[in-house]
């Protein structure tokens, strides 16, 4: 029963893309899209117990996910030009920079409005910090730290995996058209620069039909190699990440698997592997199919308000603070997106937002931003959750 889950969760995507192919409006969708769409659907309406009964499905999906977003991101970034994607995106770090402050003024600006509403409101401030400036690892790493309360963790991790999942959507679907009034659009490279453009060249399709070179022989040749490549790039990142204390480790190997793909992309045969582009883009819908299949709608019935009403308005409100901010130093659409989003989803959701934006020139930056997050996260979140607590005693 285990094997045909797990054959389930890596064909169903493949079956999108196939209806894709077929039919162009469905394509205009977006395959991200309808993979995510397609896993809370079999989430909300209870398809997958009724398929596999009496399986952990949780802990299946949950592997899935994991080993699919590891193995993706070095794929990611194997045959893109480190310097040339760079270039094109000079405004992120900044972007990236003013969405960490703004998370860190929101949540403490919360935590004084709902002191009277929320027991712990300071260990919930440094987590909710962790949480939206690097991700889930950091909000763990804080809780630890602070030696915060556990149920109010797993209740901020369940409620953190509801919002997130619509906040996602939201971004890939009607941010933009929605922030682009206001802010600048992003800037296509000067005609002088086509040179470093071409290096994309081989990420420019972004239809269904792009999967269709994966069939052909040498796409099999080609993911096959980038495969091994990217499983030995995971092994090293999971063997030096072993070395460190537990608390880091899950923050850890996502640097360094990122990091070394990068490095890896300075290999001239690896670089020269374009089709592990795709290849990782395919681990990305896998990855979305599972992770939305995971979502839990049922906590709805028995929310504490408050809580649900904290994480909510810091997701609102630090990611309209971040736009007006962004309007004052013109920093364009796109950039405001791939950084808001790397502080609120961090480093595995570059790719889906980046795609959904139709703005894979980002995905590197993106990337960049993403670890900024990872690596402020802790600090951030910790020294908000002590802050807080000295505002409010």
């Amino acid at each position: 029963m285990s094997a045909l889950a797990i054959v389930f969760f890596l064909l169903t995507p493949a079956l999108l893309v196939y209806l894709c192919q077929r039919f162009p409006r469905l394509d205009k969708v977006g395959t991200v899209v309808l993979a995510f769409a397609a896993g809370i659907l079999l989430a909300t309406t209870g398809g997958l117990t009724s398929l596999f009964p009496g399986l952990d499905l949780i802990s299946l999906q949950t592997e899935i996910s994991e080993i699919a977003i590891a193995l993706a991101i070095p794929m990611l970034v194997f045959s893109i030009n480190v310097k040339s994607t760079l270039g094109l995106a000079g405004q992120t770090m900044k972007s990236m920079c003013i969405a960490l402050i703004t998370v860190v003024a929101t949540s403490t600006t919360l935590a004084w409005l709902f002191q009277d509403k929320l027991t712990h409101i300071w260990q919930i401030a440094g987590m909710s910090v962790g949480a939206y400036t690097g991700g889930g690892p950091n909000m763990a790493a804080i809780k630890t730290a602070i030696e915060g309360d556990q149920a109010i963790f797993v209740t901020m991790t369940t409620y953190d995996i509801l919002l997130s999942a619509i906040y996602l959507l939201f971004v890939m679907t009607l941010a933009k058209p929605i922030f682009g009034r206001f802010l600048r659009p992003y800037q296509a490279p000067m005609k002088n620069e086509t040179d470093r453009t071409s290096e994309f060249e081989h990420m420019a399709d972004e239809s269904a039909q792009a999967y269709r070179k994966l069939l052909q022989a040498e796409g099999i040749r080609q993911s096959l190699k980038s495969l091994l490549v990217a499983a030995l790039v995971v092994a090293a990142s999971l063997g030096l990440a072993s070395l460190l204390p537990p608390g880091i480790r899950s923050a850890a190997t996502i640097i360094l698997i990122t990091s070394i793909g990068v490095a890896c992309s300075f290999v001239p045969g690896i670089r020269a592997l374009t089709h592990s582009f795709q290849v990782g883009m395919y681990l990305i819908l896998v990855f979305c199919f599972t992770m939305g299949a995971l979502t839990d709608t049922s906590i709805l019935t028995s929310l504490n308000p408050y809580l649900f009403y904290y994480i909510l308005l810091i997701l609102l409100g630090s990611m309209l603070i971040h736009a007006l901010l962004c309007r004052f130093f013109n920093i364009d659409t796109d950039t405001f997106l791939i950084t808001v989003s790397a502080a609120i989803m961090s480093v595995p959701f570059i790719p889906v937002i980046a795609s959904a934006l139709k703005n894979r020139a980002l995905i590197l930056p993106g990337f960049a931003a993403a670890i900024l997050g990872y690596v402020m996260g802790n600090y951030l979140g910790i020294l908000t959750a002590y802050t807080v607590r000295w505002l409010l005693a």
